[in-house]
C-alpha cells in the first residue's frame, strides 16, 4: 500500500498486476468529538500525595460553568498513581479527580501539572447511572447480615488511611473492616493475612492451561526483572 501514490498494488497469479486507487479522508477523532476540542486538565496548586492513600484533587478546566464532560487521564511514567476515566461537572472552573497512590513513598505534583484531558458531552450521549449496588443503605444492610456480636475495634483504628469521604461512609467502611479483623490486624510472628500472597486454582476445563511469564523480583524496591540471569 503506497500512501504517497494512494495506490494498493498486488499481483493476481503471475501475469496480472492489479492496482487499486484509494483516497484518504479525515475521520472524527476524540479530539473533535461532539464538535469540541479536548481541554487540558491541570492542577490548580501544588499537591502532595501521601503513600498508599486515595486523594481527591481539584483541577482546573477551561469550560463553561455546569458543563458535563469525561475526564481521561493521560499516559504517564508515574504508574503508581492510578486515575480512572470519570464523568464530572464543572463547578467554579474546577472538577474533582480521584488519585490513588499505591507506592510506598510520597509523591509531589507541581502546579499546572497536566493530569489528562476533559471531553465535553452533548445531548446525543446517554450517561448511564450506576446500578445502586454500592448505595449506603444497601451496603449497610449487607454489613448487618455478616455482623459479629463480638467484633472489637481494630488495632490503631484511628490511624487508618481510608481516604477522603463523608463521615457516614467512613464509619461504614470501618464497620466492615471490623468484621474481618483477623485478616487486617497484625499478629505476633506473622504479617496480616491481607498482606500475604494468596494463590487460587483456576479450572480452565478443556482449554489449554494459563501460562504466566516467569519473573524474578529485583533487589530494588518496586522493580521487576523480566530476564533470568545465570
Amino acid at each position: 500500500m503506497d500512501f504517497g501514490k494512494r495506490e494498493l498494488a498486488y499481483r493476481y497469479d503471475t501475469d496480472h498486476k492489479v492496482i487499486l486507487p484509494f483516497t484518504c479522508s479525515a475521520v472524527q477523532t476524540p479530539s473533535t468529538f461532539a464538535g469540541e476540542r479536548r481541554i487540558a486538565v491541570r492542577l490548580a496548586k501544588t499537591v502532595k500525595i501521601a503513600n498508599n492513600t486515595n486523594q481527591v484533587l481539584r483541577v482546573t478546566v477551561d469550560a463553561d460553568e455546569g458543563t458535563t464532560g469525561i475526564f481521561l487521564p493521560k499516559p504517564s511514567s508515574k504508574r503508581h498513581l492510578l486515575m480512572a476515566p470519570t464523568v464530572r461537572t464543572v463547578r467554579d472552573g474546577l472538577v474533582s479527580v480521584a488519585v490513588l497512590n499505591v507506592d510506598g513513598k510520597r509523591e509531589k505534583l507541581p502546579a499546572r501539572e497536566a493530569l489528562g484531558t476533559w471531553v465535553p458531552t452533548d445531548e446525543t450521549m446517554e450517561l448511564l447511572s450506576m446500578s445502586g449496588e454500592l448505595e449506603r443503605d444497601r451496603v449497610k444492610e449487607w454489613e448487618m447480615k455478616l455482623r459479629k456480636d463480638d467484633a472489637a475495634p481494630l488495632t490503631a483504628e484511628a490511624k487508618l488511611h481510608i481516604g477522603e469521604m463523608e463521615p457516614a461512609d467512613k464509619d461504614l467502611v470501618v464497620a466492615v473492616l471490623r468484621q474481618y479483623a483477623e485478616i487486617v490486624n497484625k499478629k505476633p510472628g506473622c504479617p496480616p493475612l491481607a498482606n500475604t500472597e494468596v494463590q487460587h486454582h483456576i479450572n480452565t476445563g478443556d482449554a489449554a492451561p494459563i501460562m504466566l511469564r516467569r519473573r524474578r523480583h529485583a533487589v530494588f524496591e518496586n522493580s521487576v526483572m523480566d530476564k533470568n540471569w545465570c
